[in-house]
């Protein structure tokens, strides 16, 4: 699995003492107001960890001039994955606010070199190219972003390079599963699966030897997760 579970842990850390002053003031004054939250109190329950990668995921989404919903529900999905599930909603408040300000990415960095392991900032890395190509697109922009967010947080070229290799391989394959193009419309990939699951389905391949049989199944179930990978990231999961 990509992400450890420990990722949601937060590392201890607490969002009292996080140096992004203006992200503070949203929090003390009350802005997020949640159920019985009394005015004025911050939802303390956040961690730092969290507020860090909410920033960077506000400024990848907003960089190539659009901000997509399946780049804020891949982002939403992926905290209420990882951290506390109860906290989404205070966390959705957060990065709508951070969508709309500017916040310093050299701090939020900082933060992350000085106390998140190599292995967590590792992740941050696979966290951000994934949030990239959610929308189904990694455009130069983003790539660059990541490769200088990676730079700031002493992520090593040869770990970024591999990451980035990793992902490439994972988008490439599940496209050339389906025998389509990277950028073909979601009627040319529903008429590609069809095809498929004709041509393998083992219903349909009765006469053929069961070792080859076994191999139609190993194929015919990459390609149904193929296709169900290429719908979430289209937003039709």
């Amino acid at each position: 699995m990509r992400y450890e579970k420990w990722l949601g842990g937060g590392i201890g850390w607490i969002l009292t003492g996080n140096p992004l002053g203006a992200l503070m003031g949203f929090f003390a004054g009350g802005l997020v107001e949640l159920g019985d939250k009394k005015k004025g109190q911050a939802p303390t329950g956040i961690s730092e960890l969290e507020t860090n990668l909410i920033v960077l995921a506000s400024y990848l989404i907003r960089i190539d001039g659009k901000v997509t919903l399946e780049e804020i529900s891949f982002t939403q999905d992926f905290l209420n994955t990882y951290f506390d599930e109860k906290l989404s909603t205070e966390r959705t408040q957060v990065l709508n606010h951070c969508l709309q300000n500017e916040y310093d990415l050299n701090v939020v960095c900082d933060r992350l070199r000085m106390y998140a392991p190599q292995s967590t900032r590792v992740q941050v890395i696979h966290f951000l190219f994934d949030l990239a190509a959610s929308d189904g697109e990694l455009n130069e922009r983003e790539n660059y972003l990541i490769f200088r967010l990676a730079g700031y947080l002493n992520v090593n070229d040869i770990d970024f390079k591999k990451i980035k290799a990793e992902h490439e391989l994972q988008q490439v394959s599940i496209y050339d599963l389906l025998e389509i193009r990277r950028d073909a419309s979601l009627a040319e990939i529903r008429n590609a699966y069809r095809r498929l699951v004709l041509k393998y389905h083992p219903d349909r391949n009765h006469h053929l030897s069961e070792r080859a049989r076994k191999e139609l199944a190993t194929k015919f179930q990459r390609i149904k997760e193929a296709y169900e990978k290429i719908k979430i990231e289209r937003g039709e999961g």
